[in-house]
């Protein structure tokens, strides 16, 4: 009798073992989730010299190798007087195609505003900027925005783009230091200003009515200048962008990151206040990246849904790097 029992536990116990191999198997071979959030490097008003672009060039190939979804340059790749060419902006161009990942990159105002100074060369800025849109947006192997799938809504400025990234909304905008080439004195330069700020907006409407649809929990803005946001009334060059910042915390009810440059001190804040209460505005938080003559970066963590969905590292280059530029 216990004979028979003992046999009919046994295959009982056969039986759970392989509904527990099955289950295993079962569990091995379901796709595993995606991970969550998206982390980048972004940088910003680098190189200036010829020293810090030998710096900059070791500094990234290191950074790449921790395997940033892509890297962000908000703009200045090159000192505001030093000769703007096409070989200074050819030079950053080869830096970024040679980047394994793809180059989020908005133009600063050294790369065409400034460049009517003496020591820039004494060029035409608006010629300046057509240069700067033909040489990084007119090859797509430059900055390989393709494999982000970055939609660019016209054709007229190529440099203003967004593109969804793991429920995370990622936007470009044109706006850059010097004003932001507002000039009251020059006609042609008040034209482009005007004309490029309602681009800007129309790309900001956009990429945020994408959001919208698309159900993305966070939007990042990227653009070059830093726009006095800590003050209790915007410089006029940079007005139609206050105006632009605060429409989309209207019209998007997620949180918000500015990344920007210009002032080449690193700061991670809340400067925006709402009107009518004089609030801080919780959910818009800027970055400022480092920049020269400090060749650093930021690593950033967007996590959709966490209590504190940005997260920031700066890094700096080793001293062998830094001294040595090797």
């Amino acid at each position: 009798m216990m004979a028979k029992y003992s046999s009919a536990w046994q295959r009982v116990l056969l039986g759970r073992r392989e509904a527990i191999l099955l289950l295993a198997f079962a569990l091995a071979t379901i796709p595993a989730r995606p991970a969550s959030g998206v982390r980048f490097f972004a940088i910003g008003d680098v190189p200036y010299s010829a020293a810090e672009y030998r710096v900059l060039k070791t500094f990234l190939a290191e950074e790449v190798k921790k395997n940033p979804a892509f890297v962000i340059h908000v703009g200045d790749i090159k000192g505001g007087s030093a000769p703007c060419t096409d070989a200074r902006l050819r030079e950053i161009a080869e830096l970024f195609r040679a980047q394994p990942v793809p180059v989020v990159y908005t133009p600063g105002d050294n790369e065409w505003t400034d460049c009517h100074r003496l020591m820039a060369g004494r060029y035409d800025p608006l010629e300046r900027l057509g240069a700067v849109r033909r040489l990084f947006f007119g090859d797509p192997s430059v900055l390989r925005l393709n494999a982000l799938r970055a939609v660019h809504p016209e054709t007229a400025f190529p440099e203003d783009y967004y593109f969804l990234y793991r429920g995370v909304m990622f936007a470009t905008v044109h706006a850059v230091g010097s004003h932001n080439n507002r000039n009251p004195r020059n006609p042609a330069a008040m034209a482009e200003f005007r004309e490029r700020a309602a681009a800007n907006r129309r790309l900001i409407r956009k990429a945020v009515a994408a959001a919208n649809s698309a159900h993305a929990t966070v939007v990042v803005l990227m653009f070059h200048a830093d726009p006095g946001l800590g003050r209790s009334k915007p410089p006029r060059g940079f007005a139609p962008l206050w105006e632009d910042l605060r429409a989309i915390l209207k019209r998007f009810p997620g949180p918000v990151l500015a990344i920007h440059g210009d002032s080449h001190r690193y700061t991670f804040d809340h400067p925006l206040k709402d009107v009518a209460t004089g609030k801080v505005e919780i959910r818009f938080t800027r970055l400022e990246v480092p920049g020269s003559p400090i060749v650093g970066g930021v690593w950033v963590t967007v996590e959709p849904g966490a209590a504190r969905p940005f997260r920031v590292n700066p890094a700096y280059p080793d001293a062998r790097a830094l001294f040595l530029g090797e």
